[in-house]
């Protein structure tokens, strides 16, 4: 990279518009983050940079919803333990034919869906709330005074604008506008964040044959596979997971990594690049070695990978409290919780993946890790929550990213009804609210 510089002139950009509430990022929490503010009131705009909302669970093409259910009894009986908006989001899909029931996964289970059924429901509850949107548009910058923030800067297709605002959430997955307004955080552990995958969808899968063939078999045969020196596995613990759709299939398989086994960091843009590049290769890799070695896939084939590199985690806020790894494994109450999950620690390593069951049990989420330390009129919701790595590794996914984004503009609206910081919101009128609407807690 050249170490010239180059002096870009000064230049006054319009404020295009005006909002009590503005959600950056259009995944799971920043969907349910801006149809709850705006039901509840607020004047809210949501930017999201893609074409369609859905995040990674859309354009990284994780393809499942997650987080819903806990498995008291076993992988062959489940308990949806998660309601609200999560819930009302998963019934609409179900009732549209995008969901199917519950797959068994990690001592919990999950719901496969179908990405563009997703993007439609999404649309409904955007739209049907009032919501205004701004697709194919890039959050650039924050306009502070002091630790407030007051505005973003935008970029599209018609030019460099402001938004300003009054209460700001950051659903970018990335936390990119808690980075960019200040707001302390971590990267990871050590400074290593979990491994990338590209997700990929096969077609004519006979998924009669194929649900015969256990996990355990599944990775033996990788393994062999791997050591005939024929294919390129980077990942042994691969995932198969029926779709909606008849004879097709969600493949959750590679592991993206750099040269010496380097994690690649979704904050640069070289090393997103290079994960695009070899994400494509390893799904053909693995696209062969399905079709070579397990039943139900001898004819089966790739028809669409992810819109982008699937990313799990980047930066981590420092929030005014922190969920911990023991909260997650001692099943911890929070008299502040606004989420519950019973989903799995899931770790994505460059060394391998390990998966730690949490049985019997689930654990709550409590509102303070979506305020970050530092910065006043924002919030954080979705993956860039304050929680250590392994925590982090189960919290991060997308019932629980909904319930977040239920929570955060709930308290965005008390906030501004009462005249009051986000900090200084009574949760207790937040979980009363969300209670109204549909959660359990």
């Amino acid at each position: 990279m050249s170490n010239k510089l180059y002096q870009e002139n000064a230049r006054e950009i319009p404020v295009l518009a005006e909002y009590d509430v503005v959600v950056v990022g259009g995944g799971p929490a920043g969907v349910a983050a801006a149809t709850t503010a705006c039901e509840q009131g607020m004047k809210t705009l949501i930017i999201e940079r893609y074409g369609f909302f859905g995040g990674m669970n859309v354009a990284g093409l994780s393809g499942t919803i997650g987080g819903l259910y806990n498995s008291p009894e076993g992988d062959n009986e489940v308990e949806q333990i998660v309601f609200g908006f999560a819930g009302k989001f998963a019934d609409r899909l179900k009732e549209k034919g995008g969901l199917l029931d519950p797959f068994p996964f990690g001592g919990t289970a999950l719901c496969s869906h179908d990405p563009l059924v997703w993007k439609e429901t999404a649309d409904e509850f955007i739209k049907n709330s009032g919501v205004d949107v701004l697709f194919h548009t890039i959050f650039v910058e924050v306009i502070m005074d002091g630790d407030q923030i007051k505005g973003v800067i935008i970029e599209n297709k018609d030019g460099r604008s402001a938004i300003m605002g009054k209460v700001f959430i950051d659903a970018s997955g990335d936390g990119d506008v808690a980075y960019k307004a200040g707001a302390p955080f971590v990267f990871g552990k050590d400074g290593v964040i979990q491994a990338p995958t590209m997700v990929f969808r096969m077609q004519n899968v006979d998924w009669e044959k194929a649900l015969q063939n256990s996990q355990e078999e599944i990775e033996a045969k990788v393994q062999k596979a791997v050591e005939s020196g024929e294919y390129e596995l980077p990942r042994r613990h691969i995932f198969l997971f029926p779709a909606p759709r008849k004879n097709e299939g969600l493949i959750n398989a590679t592991r993206v990594l750099g040269e010496n086994n380097y994690v690649p960091n979704p904050t640069k843009t070289d090393d997103l690049t290079m994960a695009e590049f070899k994400g494509r290769y390893l799904v053909r890799e693995y696209e062969r070695f399905l079709q070579n070695n397990i039943a139900g896939f001898e004819n089966a084939y790739v028809f669409a990978t992810g819109t982008q590199i699937g990313i799990r985690q980047a930066r981590t806020i420092i929030g005014e409290y922190t969920l911990k790894n023991e909260d997650v494994l001692n099943a911890r109450k929070f008299d502040t919780a606004i989420a519950r999950s019973a989903w799995p620690i899931e770790v994505h390593a460059a060394e391998g993946t390990t998966v730690f069951t949490l049985k019997d049990d689930y654990y709550e989420i409590p509102f303070e890790v979506m305020l970050p330390k530092k910065i006043e009129g924002l919030l954080v919701a979705g993956r860039s929550i304050s929680a250590e790595h392994e925590a982090l590794a189960s919290a991060r996914v997308v019932a629980q990213c909904f319930e977040e984004g239920l929570a955060a503009g709930i308290a965005a609206s008390l906030a501004l009804n009462e005249g009051i910081l986000l900090r200084e919101v009574d949760i207790q009128k937040v979980r009363e609210i969300m209670i109204e609407n549909g959660a359990k807690l």
